[in-house]
């Protein structure tokens, strides 16, 4: 697993993956977050690995993935984690700074192509199946001052929808979740943001756990059969928000005084 630690995504991923019955392995900058994964995992009665690496690196990447593997063996499920957009991320597309855009881009699809390439190349050199997830996000589908941000996660989903082409015949299926607004220790807690909840159709904010077990869901063999999607994880946000009350649109009078506002 790429990315992982800090009570986010990343650790919930780990922590269910190795519930699952699988070793984890995880690549971080971060040691304090390598180490707390570790633990986890090992709680869950499995055996854990752990690299400190800047994944942004691509040559720091590619030896740390080598790493993962002499010690857990070899890798049959990825899961890319690592992404994110920071406050300097956030532009008016009018004076978009291009700086954050090349930050953006190899923060959420650069390394994930480089760690998806590394992985399937061992994959098909073994004549060994596995699957691969890729964490997206909502935002690939268009955001207001997030346009960078959504287009690296577009591309994200569109390289995976490649992978799933091409690799598809050696065994390898390639998804991608893209969760909506969650629960993280990185996204804090407000009464903004909980106020903001009230406009998803389920009525709260996601938890960790809930992207956790849609990427279980796309690394088992329940979906064997499915490749080359984004599974949408967002309480229902990119749906709609929640009502019972005719489209705006509607203008016949009869029809809003049968279905007045509650």
């Amino acid at each position: 697993m790429v990315g992982g630690g800090g009570g986010g995504i990343g650790t919930a991923v780990a922590v269910a993956v190795a519930h699952a019955g699988a070793d984890v392995g995880v690549i971080t900058n971060v040691a304090e977050h390598a180490d707390d994964t570790r633990r986890h995992v090992e709680a869950a009665g499995r055996r854990a690995a752990a690299a400190i690496a800047d994944v942004m690196d691509q040559g720091a990447l590619v030896d740390a993935i080598g790493r993962i593997a002499a010690e857990l063996g070899p890798i049959d499920l990825l899961v890319n984690v690592v992404g994110g957009a920071l406050f300097d991320d956030w532009h008016r597309l009018a004076d978009y700074d291009m700086d954050a855009f090349d930050r953006l881009i190899g923060r959420n699809v650069r390394y994930a192509v480089v760690s998806c390439r590394e992985v399937a190349h061992a994959m098909i050199a073994s004549g060994r199946p596995g699957a691969i997830v890729n964490v997206s996000s909502v935002a690939a589908r268009g955001t207001p001052l997030l346009s960078g941000y959504g287009a690296a996660k577009a591309a994200l989903e569109s390289f995976g929808r490649t992978m799933a082409m091409e690799w598809g015949l050696r065994g390898i299926r390639v998804n991608a979740v893209a969760p909506g607004t969650i629960k993280t220790p990185r996204a804090g807690q407000s009464d903004l943001a909980e106020e903001a909840a009230k406009s998803i159709p389920l009525g709260r904010r996601g938890e960790p756990d809930d992207i956790a077990h849609a990427v279980v869901f796309l690394l088992s063999d329940l979906a064997s059969y499915i490749t080359g999607q984004t599974l949408v994880v967002d309480g229902g946000s990119t749906v709609g928000p929640p009502s019972d009350r005719p489209p705006v649109y509607v203008t016949n009078p009869q029809v809003l005084a049968r279905f007045p506002a509650t």
